[in-house]
């Protein structure tokens, strides 16, 4: 998968921390939308929310590069929304689904959460662990 960015596209700057292999949250601000929820988990999921009840999830990323040589990760959620991220500076992009157009976004510094560990079940003995 490609990813074109005109040449002339301004480019918003944002705000991007590294939480190296953490689980993490952020907030993206896309023209076209309410402000979105973004949350990163282990094992290469995504989730996206925003306000109305909408939510979507991902798995995965594919890689792509720009024209200057810049790696771009790219999340597919399952509508068919697509997220940008240039991995050099942290700016992000967004291609809403069935739209061709890339808008610039938005994004606020990484966010720590918690993960809730649930306990395992037994069905044999319908008692948890």
């Amino acid at each position: 998968m490609s990813v074109y960015l005109p040449a002339g596209l301004l480019l918003l700057a944002a705000s991007h921390t590294n939480v190296a292999k953490g689980v993490f949250e952020f907030q993206l601000t896309c023209p076209g939308r309410a402000t979105m929820t973004v949350s990163r988990v282990y094992y290469g999921l995504t989730t996206l929310l925003w306000p109305e009840h909408q939510f979507q999830i991902a798995a995965g990323k594919t890689f792509s590069r720009l024209d200057n040589g810049d790696r771009v990760s790219v999340t597919l959620f399952r509508n068919g929304d697509q997220m940008m991220v240039d991995d050099r500076t942290g700016e992000t992009f967004f291609s809403y689904a069935g739209s061709n157009k890339v808008i610039p976004c938005q994004r606020s510094a990484n966010r720590a959460i918690q993960i809730v560990t649930l306990p395992s079940w037994h069905p044999a003995s319908d008692r948890h662990s």
